[in-house]
């Protein structure tokens, strides 16, 4: 017996397998280490069983189902087919350009014509474990969840500005233990937190392990896809959730503990489907990323395969997984930097090859990620995954050569760019040079050598500005590179 399809629909799950059948169905929580059975139902020499939309007050939706008895044998399946009306139900905003931001400066930004843009929003900044009077209460499967209204109210405020430009945003989920000067709430660290989290990592991996913790995190999924998808825009409009921060290298950025990457993609396609779910049960046409950095075969650091992997490999992974388990519409957020930050020329990465076991893609070769989501295997059914670069810059030193030459790298990689039409955006970073980003100055505006303030606009400043214009011989900024 093979489970062929489930079906949420609005009050239903519907199950349908290959032959009639005797076996049973256990419709069990979605946490990854706690094996609590909701409730069992039988086939009786059925090969279709309609259960209800909610089991034991849970979202069907959400849960894993697992065969059991005569002939079954194929292990945990989830939800792969969506038939309901989902809260919101118009179209994928289109945009003009593929030219985006991660903005310091929202006037300014507008004045440079985005029309993407970044933005991150952290878990622990978000839920709050006590009721109190300065919060939103946001009732989940019968339990109330507690947010933070000034945490709200702030993202509010930088997503409607950015959103009434007709900016398309896709928020980046983070799950850092502090985040923008605010520390995790310590009743909270064990709820949200993975299990496995090593306090060397700057950003945990969510914690789709116990039940408390998945809950929290489909009720903040929910709550802030609900808030941000409605029609009207009264809080702004997002469009896309990214789920961690370029996963591959975990150790830093999505810290599950040391893991292969089998064992690690295992839970990251949780998330990553519950980010899904929850994002399409707001919105229908909400898109979903895994996020990577530029490494492809290689590693940040190939002495710690536990800690650090190649995309391509969890990439395979996800692939392996959803086609036992149950496949759903993710896609990319990519990071092609140069494979020296320090040095924007990626023409000459001597890492980027161009074929499938290269150690980097960075612009020099993003057609070896095109290929690779061309594979008929990577598809989702007949349906090409969709990309979107949420960041990657150009460095320059505070030299008039180094920013000419930083300007020349974003023209001829947004010209790399426009050559893939699967690629949504090209998000860049930054808006402004950071005098503590490692060192580097990846901005539009240079900062003043022995501070923080803003200088003066660099080349790469009226390159950006006119990259996707036309000038008055019919010729694309871009086109020049």
């Amino acid at each position: 017996m093979k489970i062929i399809s489930i079906k949420a629909t609005g009050d239903n799950i519907i199950v349908k397998t290959d032959q009639k059948t005797n076996a049973s169905l256990k419709v069990m929580s979605p946490a990854l280490r706690e094996e609590k059975i909701y409730a069992v139902y039988e086939f009786k020499n059925e090969n279709c069983i309609t259960l209800p939309r909610c089991i034991n007050g849970k979202d069907g939706l959400y849960l894993k189902y697992l065969p059991d008895g005569e002939g079954a044998g194929e292990g945990i399946k989830y939800v792969n087919e969506y038939d309901f009306t989902s809260e919101n139900e118009y179209d994928y905003p289109a945009a003009a350009t593929k030219k985006g931001l991660q903005v310091a400066m929202v006037n300014d930004a507008v004045e440079l014509g985005i029309g993407h843009a970044a933005l991150n929003i952290n878990i622990g900044n978000c839920l709050l474990p006590h009721k109190t009077e300065d919060c939103i209460t946001y009732l989940h499967e019968g339990r109330e969840y507690y947010i933070s209204k000034k945490e709200i109210s702030a993202q509010d405020a930088r997503i409607k500005e950015l959103s009434d430009h007709g900016i398309i945003i896709t928020m980046i989920l983070l799950n850092a233990k502090s985040w923008a000067g605010a520390d995790f709430p310590a009743e909270m660290r064990n709820v949200l937190m993975h299990p496995d989290y090593d306090d060397e990592g700057t950003i945990s991996a969510f914690n789709v392990m116990t039940e408390a913790g998945t809950e929290a995190f489909c009720a903040w999924l929910e709550f802030i896809a609900g808030r941000y998808t409605r029609e009207d825009q009264k809080y702004g409009r997002i469009a896309g959730f990214i789920v961690s921060n370029e996963i591959n290298s975990q150790w830093v950025w999505g810290n599950a503990g040391e893991k292969t990457c089998g064992d690690y993609m295992y839970e990251y396609t949780s998330a990553l489907r519950m980010a899904y779910l929850a994002g399409i049960k707001m919105y229908k046409n909400m898109r979903t990323y895994i996020s990577l950095d530029h490494w492809w075969t290689g590693a940040h650091d190939e002495t710690s395969p536990m800690r650090f992997y190649g995309s391509r490999f969890c990439l395979e992974y996800l692939n392996k997984y959803c086609a036992a388990e149950g496949d759903f519409w993710w896609n990319i957020a990519f990071h092609p930097y140069p494979e020296n930050l320090f040095f924007p020329d990626f023409w000459n990465d001597v890492t980027a090859q161009f074929n499938d076991d290269t150690k980097r893609v960075t612009f020099k070769n993003l057609e070896v990620l095109r290929d690779f989501l061309y594979e008929k295997q990577n598809m989702y059914g007949d349906i090409r995954r969709r990309v979107i670069l949420s960041e990657q810059g150009f460095n320059s030193h505070f030299t008039p050569h180094s920013e000419i030459l930083q300007a020349c790298a974003y023209g001829r990689a947004y010209r790399a760019v426009m050559e893939i039409p699967e690629i949504d955006s090209f998000i860049l970073h930054a808006h402004c040079d950071n005098r503590y980003e490692f060192g580097l100055n990846l901005g539009l505006w240079r900062r003043e050598k022995e501070s923080s303030n803003m200088e003066a606009p660099k080349p790469i400043y009226w390159v950006f500005k006119q990259i996707d214009q036309i000038d008055e011989k019919g010729v694309y900024g871009w086109q020049r590179y």
